[in-house]
């Protein structure tokens, strides 16, 4: 069954408050870049002491050493998955495999508020959303990484030509799409075949957490 990840997108306090209402449930836990840097390394610490896992999304794009080295001190930190973009190219996406031991390694293809307009805006000569997703997750199997983030609508696509863990954000019970172009639903994302799935606002925003990640678990379990 796919896993469901729930995005960290508050103060650390508030973090940890949520982390401790949820804990429970068998959950993976993003930390992004603002909670890091707020919060630094012992909330990560905190929440794998829970027995929880954390999928540590920094989207790391820069020169290929500089990321290698990201990736050992997340090595070190003992994070279960990272992210980084499979645009930073060949070499970058290499070295970062080479670096990993057991931290997944989760390549970016393209983000889920990216919509055609940004393929004109990268210069690309011609082609879909899609088509620029699934060379983007050859990439990321070609030199050996774990999985790609995708939308929901790209699912199908990966897993039929790359053994890739699919990591879908872009998640919302209603489909309501906000500051994102493609969304699903929980049920929509299974259906597709995703493996992650992952969820933050109407999670965070609710006042019952608990309530509602017991909720989006059960419509991911009973989605055929």
């Amino acid at each position: 069954m796919a896993k469901l990840c729930v995005a960290l997108d508050l103060p650390p306090d508030d973090a940890m408050d949520l982390v401790k209402k949820v804990r429970h449930f068998p959950l993976i836990m993003k930390v992004g870049p603002s909670l890091l840097i707020e919060g630094g390394k012992d909330v990560v610490r905190e929440i794998l002491s829970m027995g929880l896992e954390v999928f540590l999304d920094l989207k790391l794009h820069d020169i290929p050493n500089t990321v290698a080295r990201a990736v050992e001190s997340a090595e070190r930190l003992g994070v279960q998955y990272l992210t980084l973009h499979t645009l930073g190219g060949r070499e970058m996406v290499r070295r970062a495999a080479e670096s990993r031991e057991s931290v997944k390694l989760i390549g970016v293809t393209l983000l889920t508020s990216h919509d055609e307009e940004y393929i004109s805006f990268l210069g690309s000569k011609g082609g879909t959303i899609s088509q620029m997703v699934i060379k983007l997750a050859g990439i990321a199997e070609e030199f050996g990484l774990d999985g790609v983030v995708c939308s929901s609508k790209e699912v199908r696509l990966i897993k039929a030509r790359f053994s890739l863990l699919t990591v879908v954000p872009g998640i919302r019970l209603e489909a309501s799409r906000e500051d994102q172009v493609r969304v699903s639903t929980p049920g929509e994302a299974r259906r597709e075949g995703a493996d992650i799935i992952v969820m933050g606002r109407e999670i965070i925003r609710s006042p019952d957490p608990a309530k509602m990640v017991e909720k989006v678990i059960n419509e991911i379990a009973y989605s055929q």
